[in-house]
């Protein structure tokens, strides 16, 4: 072999070796100190309390200008719906909405007395779920607890019900269940509610 050659076969060797212990280092060593941990507890740190400074009486007047009321903001919706509709209206409103909370529960099939407090699409919606029980089971529905909420029409009033029932079979009571309902009552021209939704929550 040529000298020449020899010394370019060399040289390449030399550069490949030195190339490879680069990506070595690289892909092994991280930069990182390998005795450090990543926390700095051994650093002391010293508090100090803050400084505070004086307050004139103009800059707390204005405090108390800007601060928010405390307490329940929440609106007032018994109040709001009798302001609107009147509270004889919110009554029967909201009986209309136990009669019906307790007959869509109890699954009762009286088509007539739905027809008289029904909306045509909801009449609909009673002919699907409440005349074509899923089940051989009965309930009986043990408390109503309804609460007023925003509807979403102006002739409209809306109502949460948490109603708690009792499953029987055969007239024994095989358990007790409860759930939230939203019920939506609309105002008819000749001022008597009607059921306009009703659904679980």
């Amino acid at each position: 072999m040529e000298r020449s050659t020899m010394s370019k076969l060399i040289l390449v060797l030399f550069i490949g070796l030195v190339m490879l212990g680069f990506m070595i280092k690289m892909f092994f060593y991280d930069g990182k100190n390998k005795d450090d941990t990543g926390f700095e507890g051994e650093n002391e740190y010293s508090y100090t309390e803050p400084i505070e400074e004086e307050r004139t009486d103009s800059e707390t007047e204005t405090d108390k200008d800007q601060q928010v009321p405390v307490g329940n903001t929440e609106i007032d919706y018994d109040a709001e719906y009798g302001a609107k509709f009147g509270e004889d209206k919110v009554q029967a409103a909201e009986k209309l909405a136990e009669k019906v909370m307790q007959a869509w529960l109890e699954n009762n099939t009286d088509m007539e007395m739905w027809k008289e407090i029904s909306t045509a699409p909801f009449l609909i919606v009673v002919q699907n779920e409440v005349m074509a029980p899923k089940d051989q089971l009965t309930r009986k529905v043990q408390s109503l607890d309804v609460s007023p909420t925003k509807a979403s029409g102006d002739q409209e009033i809306q109502f949460m019900v948490y109603a708690t029932w009792d499953v029987l079979s055969v007239g024994k009571k095989v358990r007790e269940q409860s759930n939230m309902y939203k019920i939506s009552l609309t105002l008819s021209e000749s001022g008597e509610w009607f059921v306009k939704e009703l659904s679980r929550v």
